[in-house]
């Protein structure tokens, strides 16, 4: 089984690279408003026809075609994500696209550790280092299909996309893991092992990361009536807006790795679906609760498990989610959650209330892959004379 993966390296400056980074970048500013054809943008092999002859000579032959067919992508990606162009693209980062494969056309890695890379000066060999988290990677990769680098800051980064052979996933081991806000992920293995992993910090962070983008949201409301300039307050909004995202992808990835590392071998991570049709028909009640979830990193965090689950030959699947928090865990009937106390009034297990939904989610599954049935919910009359609430809206 053959998976792609992302490996950043730092690449040595070079004033023929930078200047072919930006060389790049211009072919493609230069092909946008081509592309663009009154709004019906063109695909990748009528650019190059209408286009090839007018920007060929700054690159070599293959980077020409590439900056063609990322420019043709931009716009056909916007198109499929429901957002067509209205106006042609700005390309304004720095980046370029050097093909490698077992040719090395654009670029190859050499045994000696260096880099061979075509620049506008010719061909060169240049230093580059890896980072500690990504030498692993790089290391069992079977083949590099490209490399992309980019110009910040002064600093020529890499982005090398490899091809890794990942062991094929058996999974026979169910693992219940349950996402909240403050414990961001409660896993149960079947020896009734748990995983915490806290997300109350990154909550706190990105909360007063919230309140001070409020504050500059109105400000620049004030001045955009004012018809003064608002630059300054939009670069500052942008730039909290990334680091948001940063932080949040990063406490995804590095949670995803702590859950992969933790896990048993041949382990099947089961998660609640969330996304069923009955879940996404439930209107979420008040703007407070419809921000506070907005901040929810679950989806991410679920995307993350999966691509380092596929590196460790891990399975990834989904349960019913209904009850799951409320259920208890030992004898099945409705208990009672206080925050994260759980406590069933039938039996007197008591639990902490993320782990007793792990387990749920765990058993779930097994019984599932046992008899081969979706599982039965009997407590959704007392559900429904409780809470007055249809049974298949009451959600754990």
């Amino acid at each position: 089984m053959h998976i792609q993966r992302s490996v950043t390296i730092i690449i040595q400056s070079d004033s023929d690279l930078e200047r072919t980074v930006e060389a790049f970048r211009g072919v493609q500013q230069a092909l946008s408003e081509a592309c663009f054809h009154d709004g019906e943008p063109l695909h990748a092999f009528a650019l190059q026809r209408e286009c090839y002859h007018l920007v060929k000579g700054t690159l070599n032959a293959q980077m020409t075609i590439s900056a063609i067919r990322l420019v043709a992508s931009a716009y056909a990606s916007a198109k499929t994500n429901k957002k067509p162009a209205t106006r042609p693209f700005l390309f304004r980062k720095a980046r370029a696209l050097f093909l490698v494969g077992k040719r090395g056309r654009d670029a190859d890695f050499r045994i000696d550790g260096s880099l061979s890379i075509w620049t506008v000066g010719g061909r060169k060999r240049l230093a580059y280092t890896v980072p500690p988290r990504f030498q692993a990677i790089l290391a069992r990769a079977i083949e590099i299909d490209s490399l992309s680098v980019i110009l910040r800051d002064g600093k020529l980064i890499g982005r090398v996309t490899v091809t890794l052979d990942a062991p094929p996933p058996q999974g026979l081991f169910p693992v219940g893991i349950d996402l909240n806000e403050t414990n961001a992920l409660v896993a149960v293995d079947p020896a009734g092992k748990t995983l915490f992993i806290s997300g109350k910090a990154i909550k706190v962070k990105n909360r007063r990361t919230y309140k001070t983008r409020k504050r500059l949201q109105s400000r620049h409301a004030t001045h955009k009536a004012e018809k003064r300039d608002t630059r300054s307050v939009r670069r500052l909004l942008k730039r909290l807006g990334r680091k948001q995202g940063n932080r949040t992808r990063t406490f995804a990835q590095q949670s995803a790795q702590q859950l992969v590392d933790w896990a048993p071998q041949h382990a099947v991570l089961v998660f609640e679906n969330l996304h069923i049709p009955q879940v996404k028909k439930q209107a979420i009640q008040g703007k407070a609760n419809r921000r506070r979830l907005s901040l929810w990193q679950r989806g991410m965090m679920r995307t993350c498990v999966e691509n380092k689950a596929q590196e460790h030959g891990l399975l990834v699947t989904s349960v019913d989610p209904r009850y799951t928090s409320k259920l208890c865990s030992r004898c099945g009937l409705r208990g009672v959650r206080r925050r994260h106390a759980f406590t069933c009034p039938h039996c007197g297990h008591t639990a902490h209330a993320d782990i007793n939904a792990a387990v749920n989610i765990r058993n779930r599954f097994t019984r599932f892959r046992t008899s081969g049935t979706p599982s039965v919910f009997p407590e959704a009359l007392s559900c429904t004379q409780d809470e007055g609430k249809p049974s298949h809206l009451c959600v754990g």
